[in-house]
């Protein structure tokens, strides 16, 4: 029987790339949980990126994949990045 590995959020972000490698080379799953939520995020290696895209493509409205993309863009313009010159 698999152990299962819970980390917490804070965890996940400093064991990054740890717990990338355990799940690419190991074929380890890992989840994740977020304080005050009660959803685990679970991380698994994909055998076959393209099938699993495939599986995904359609499973959103045109709709709902408009106002994430307006998310995402609204979200870079939050942040600025500043660029230092090296002169």
């Amino acid at each position: 029987m698999e152990t299962k590995k819970i980390y917490t959020a804070t965890e996940a972000r400093k064991n990054f790339f740890d717990i990338l490698n355990r799940v690419l080379y190991g074929n380890e799953r890992m989840f994740i949980k977020k304080s005050g939520s009660e959803d685990l995020i679970k991380i698994e290696r994909s055998d076959n990126s393209l099938k699993s895209l495939k599986k995904l493509a359609g499973s959103i409205s045109k709709k709902d994949a408009r106002i994430m993309k307006e998310v995402v863009k609204d979200s870079r313009k939050a942040f600025s990045r500043q660029i230092k010159s090296f002169d």
